[in-house]
């Protein structure tokens, strides 16, 4: 069990490094179901950017981001439920916002597009997101970044 008392968390950004373990303990904290290790390393693999919370080198949350430049997908937002108070989900989604408003040049714009969202609308609607439906990914929550 993860302890609680911890208050200095490590966010590592830009690497592929989580680990298939961490990924799994994750799911599991929040009673997702279990998928294959070699599925888990599949969806870290094809990960444009991952950033993990990370405290005494345990991983306590995790999003990974798609993107093909026009469209992004934030997937598997997860946070270990020890942690849900700290402001570690809001500051994971703030370094994946901040990342996708760095890698646009002038002039673009990128559709946002969320996976994993039911009944967790309202943190999201706090970095501008709305339901919508999109073509590419159906009903769900998106929003435009325009730079």
């Amino acid at each position: 069990m993860i302890s609680q008392d911890h208050r200095y968390f490590y966010f590592v950004k830009c690497g592929n490094d989580l680990s298939v373990d961490d990924y799994s303990m994750l799911r599991q904290s929040v009673e997702w179901s279990e998928i294959p290790g070699e599925l888990i390393r599949q969806a870290i693999d094809r990960s444009d950017y991952i950033i993990s919370a990370k405290t005494e080198g345990i991983t306590i949350g995790m999003a990974r981001l798609i993107t093909d430049g026009t469209q992004a997908l934030i997937m598997d937002v997860i946070l270990h439920p020890n942690y849900q108070g700290y402001g570690i989900g809001k500051t994971m989604m703030r370094n994946v916002m901040e990342f996708l408003n760095s890698s646009l040049r002038d002039g673009q714009h990128i559709l946002v597009n969320l996976n994993a969202t039911k009944g967790r609308e309202s943190f999201y609607t706090q970095f501008g997101f709305e339901i919508r439906p999109t073509e590419r990914f159906g009903m769900g929550m998106a929003q435009w970044i325009h730079k």
